[in-house]
């Protein structure tokens, strides 16, 4: 069915304010909702080509990026409504075998290693892939 369908879009503040308003989190959020901003916190996560939203037909039902701080400095954040739960979502991605670091990060962020792709790198180095569905 078509309408089923995840769709990744750039994010936008309105997207942000549909899914703060439903409170994923509303029992813990409740006694901070005097100081929630919803306007202006969803307002303040949009970031040109580093902010995007998973729609199913019009609905957002999640949303994630980057946020610059300073310089070349982010934060990462992601906001979500109860129906994100309804469709997994996999990331993947193939990490050179000789960059540690970036195998401990992805690590950190509950990716699992999957396997070496010998002469995976398009400079012909082998390289892990790393995968999680959330």
């Amino acid at each position: 069915m078509m309408d089923n369908i995840l769709n990744i879009v750039p994010y936008t503040a309105e997207h942000g304010q549909f899914i703060l308003s439903c409170q994923m989190n509303h029992k813990v959020l409740e006694a901070d909702k005097n100081y929630i901003n919803i306007e202006g916190n969803a307002k303040n996560l949009e970031q040109d080509d580093l902010a995007f939203t998973g729609l199913v037909g019009k609905k957002p039902i999640f949303a994630a990026g980057m946020k610059m701080v300073w310089g070349q400095v982010a934060e990462g954040w992601v906001i979500a409504t109860q129906d994100v739960w309804d469709y997994p979502l996999s990331v993947a991605k193939a990490i050179r075998k000789d960059f540690e670091q970036g195998q401990r990060f992805a690590e950190w962020l509950g990716l699992e290693n999957e396997g070496l792709m010998r002469k995976f790198g398009f400079d012909g180095t082998d390289q892990y892939r790393y995968a999680r569905i959330f």
